[in-house]
């Protein structure tokens, strides 16, 4: 029983892999929308939210919606549509904005963060913006009386 249902899983992940999700037809152009979501975006977190929509629409089993997304696996930037994208946008700084400009928000840049995550099991620079991310959030992004980080940089504020 058990072997049955991990071969059809086994079947089922290969025959997802070898179809492209905009060959489906959602009832609009989403060959548009996606187009769209890679040249409105002028902000680190609607970067952010595109690239994730972007592996969701082109590489879902790459995602946290695919069936195994932990340990995140090595992916070649150039083969992977939402990974391209990022990298065209991470700008490297320090700290808050490690991975793109926040311009004064302090969670704002992080939006990049899975893409950077991966992006950096091929690419040490990534990681290690990746990683000053998350130092700055858990370390040094200001915090309101009760523990919650802040959304703005200069000052402890909650939105």
């Amino acid at each position: 029983m058990v072997e049955t249902r991990i071969l059809v899983l086994t079947l089922l992940s290969g025959t997802l892999l070898s179809r492209h999700p905009i060959t489906y037809d959602p009832g609009f152009a989403i060959e548009k929308v996606a187009s769209l979501a890679q040249s409105l975006p002028s902000h680190s977190w609607e970067y952010g939210a595109a690239a994730e929509a972007l592996l969701e629409l082109h590489d879902p089993l790459l995602s946290v919606f695919g069936p195994n997304p932990f340990p995140v696996q090595a992916s070649v930037k150039d083969k992977v549509t939402s990974l391209a994208y990022a990298a065209s946008k991470i700008t490297f700084g320090e700290g808050g904005d490690s991975l793109a400009k926040g311009g004064g928000a302090v969670a704002d840049p992080a939006s990049l963060g899975v893409s950077a995550v991966m992006l950096g099991k091929t690419i040490p620079s990534y990681a290690k913006a990746a990683d000053a991310t998350v130092d700055y959030l858990l370390n040094s992004a200001p915090r309101y009386y009760n523990g919650a980080i802040s959304h703005r940089a200069p000052s402890a504020e909650l939105w």
